[in-house]
């Protein structure tokens, strides 16, 4: 049985997918708290701190702004919840190809007006990101990797320690291959803030386009997969 664990224990095109997906998101927090008003359109945790600390503030259209974006997250997680289709497979791929149409509006819109400060444009900027980034969330539950969301990366922090913690305690009695896969994504997580915080810095602005890229690498992932399986099934 243990045999059979450790067969297991390897990275896949699951890993790949997530990590392209967290790049997505860690890309879509910064450029959204760094061009659209300090908001947060994938982290709701930290959004819903922004909204407190707005209205405690009395600060209204900050506010309004985390309103949007917390509105939009769930509109999106609602969006990704009603597609269904007989393969799994198929219905992955519909949600991911939502999520690229909302961050290929944000794209385009963003080439069109730039970063607006306030009005209509600065909120349907929030919309659109936050409901690819609710897609998403729901796109990650779909391919059910063990603590690894790629939106939030609070609980998967604390799961990374406690595995650890648990291996140094028991020795060899407790696999850490979890906590390897989700300190891999926790690590592609910081790195896509850092280098779009550093490109933004350096005012390249089409910075922009890296969650749109990294969707459309996880699609191509996953449409390699369904071609792989297609061919299996064939034969």
């Amino acid at each position: 049985m243990a045999g059979n664990t450790q067969n297991l224990e390897h990275f896949d095109h699951r890993d790949l997918t997530l990590g392209l997906l967290t790049f997505a998101s860690s890309a879509t927090d910064v450029i959204a708290f760094l061009k659209l008003q300090e908001v947060f359109t994938s982290a709701m945790t930290g959004n819903t701190a922004l909204l407190g600390l707005a209205i405690g503030r009395g600060h209204v259209f900050a506010a309004i702004h985390s309103l949007i974006a917390l509105g939009g997250y769930i509109g999106g997680v609602a969006l990704g919840a009603l597609v269904h289709a007989r393969d799994k497979q198929r219905e992955l791929m519909l949600i991911l190809l939502a999520e690229a149409a909302f961050l290929g509006l944000f794209f385009v819109l963003w080439s069109q007006i730039g970063f607006p400060t306030e009005g209509i444009w600065l909120a349907i900027l929030i919309a659109c990101s936050a409901i690819g980034m609710g897609l998403q969330s729901v796109a990650a539950r779909k391919i059910n990797l063990d603590g690894i969301p790629t939106v939030v990366f609070t609980s998967t922090l604390t799961s990374i320690v406690m595995t650890l913690m648990h291996a140094s305690v028991r020795g060899g009695n407790i696999s850490i291959f979890n906590a390897k896969r989700q300190s891999l994504a926790f690590a592609i997580y910081a790195s896509g803030a850092a280098l779009t915080a550093a490109l933004l810095w350096q005012g390249f602005n089409a910075a922009t386009s890296i969650p749109l890229l990294a969707i459309f690498g996880a699609l191509a992932t996953q449409y390699r997969v369904s071609r792989t399986r297609g061919s299996s099934l064939a034969r």
